[in-house]
């Protein structure tokens, strides 16, 4: 049983990073279709779009394990292949799948600059955010301890 939670967890912080990495593409997707007069994005790119995330975030979730903490080494080298292996997926995706052919070429500069920012703000968020919220629970859990002990 409790290795059915552990995998059930697993799936659903992987899911909600596959789940924000679609939205974002799916965004910049539409967006880029409306600077051509397109108004809809298909459903098959929305398909390809969620299995690439999908195999970014598993990939992502092995990277960075949820109840490991990782020495400041393993986090910049392992932060590394994370961006390269997000350009690879995102931005292969796109040229394999075509996604944004036809797109202007200063819109695909902005594309591009807009996914190294969505991926420094999501490495940001896991790695600065969530771990001073961990701290500041943890803190809070010590003091507590110390003032019912």
């Amino acid at each position: 049983m409790n290795e059915f939670i552990r995998f059930y967890g697993w799936g659903i912080s992987m899911k909600f990073h596959m789940c924000m990495y679609t939205l974002a593409l799916v965004f910049c997707k539409g967006i880029a279709n409306a600077l051509m007069g397109v108004y809809t994005v298909d459903s098959l790119t929305m398909l390809e779009m969620m299995l690439v995330s999908m195999a970014v975030a598993m990939v992502e979730s092995i990277l960075f394990p949820e109840h490991r903490e990782l020495s400041r080494d393993a986090l910049r080298t392992r932060s590394v292949w994370w961006a390269l292996l997000c350009n690879l997926g995102f931005l292969g995706g796109a040229a394999v799948f075509g996604w944004f052919s036809g797109v202007p070429g200063w819109a695909a500069v902005l594309l591009v600059l807009v996914l190294e920012w969505g991926v420094a703000a999501m490495w940001f968020g896991m790695h600065v955010a969530l771990k001073q919220d961990t701290e500041k629970l943890n803190q809070r859990l010590k003091d507590y301890q110390t003032r019912e002990g």
